[in-house]
């Protein structure tokens, strides 16, 4: 097993192939592979926070999963440590966070939210919007009211819980977060590239059908509209 310091490191890795027999393209910062024998798709950021190409990177990818239809569509946030307070990008974000939010309800990809280290802000608030959420156990979440992310976690935990905890900037890993129900999976295993988002994928292929109606429904109970999103970010 191997492990890793940065999410530079991790990227790295995964781009140089890492011994995954997986098909890379993409923007310099931002990682896309083909999983073709899994039917997913694992888009990889290594820097915390949005920069612009980062949105359109991640707007492209969700399109294309429109297209494709893939089953899974993983979001792996590969940074170890925070960005600084006020380093993501506002412009386009609050499209990428709708987009990603109503991916489910437009088709059966099932789109997984990866964490490997800290996640507050802008990655929080789009991990939130996900289908689900899946972290490495050394993965941190500080639940703090930007953008949108109040709205989801209210939509999962409830107005009161969600209002206490993000008041309070919670912080907590990964275990905590599956124990209130807002992260489904937690890794065995810290910086092995693609091998636990594959071995997570191996399982959860045969229940993908129940995952994407649980989800689809899920969106058309507790829908997210746009203005809401829009709003959220002084638009």
């Amino acid at each position: 097993m191997m492990s890793f310091d940065t999410g530079s490191d991790v990227a790295e890795h995964i781009k140089t192939g890492g011994g995954a027999a997986v098909f890379s393209s993409g923007a310099d910062n931002v990682c896309v592979r083909r999983l073709p024998e899994l039917s997913s798709f694992v888009v990889s950021k290594p820097t915390a926070g949005f920069s612009p190409e980062d949105i359109v990177a991640f707007g492209d990818v969700l399109e294309e999963a429109l297209d494709e239809n893939p089953k899974f569509l993983i979001f792996d946030f590969a940074h170890r440590s925070a960005e600084p307070e006020g380093q993501s990008a506002n412009d386009g974000i609050a499209e990428l966070v709708h987009t990603a939010a109503n991916l489910i309800a437009n088709s059966s990809t099932v789109a997984v939210a990866w964490a490997r280290g800290e996640m507050v802000g802008a990655d929080l608030e789009f991990a939130l919007s996900c289908s689900m959420i899946a972290a490495e156990p050394c993965a941190n979440f500080t639940l703090s009211p930007y953008g949108s992310a109040y709205a989801f976690l209210a939509r999962k935990i409830g107005l009161a819980r969600a209002e206490r905890a993000m008041l309070d900037r919670e912080r907590l890993g990964a275990h905590a977060m599956r124990d209130m129900l807002l992260a489904r999976h937690v890794a065995d295993s810290i910086g092995d590239g693609d091998d636990a988002i594959k071995e997570f994928l191996v399982k959860n292929l045969r229940r993908h059908n129940a995952l994407s109606h649980m989800y689809r429904a899920q969106r058309l109970v507790m829908p997210v509209p746009y203005e809401l999103v829009r709003s959220a970010h002084g638009g």
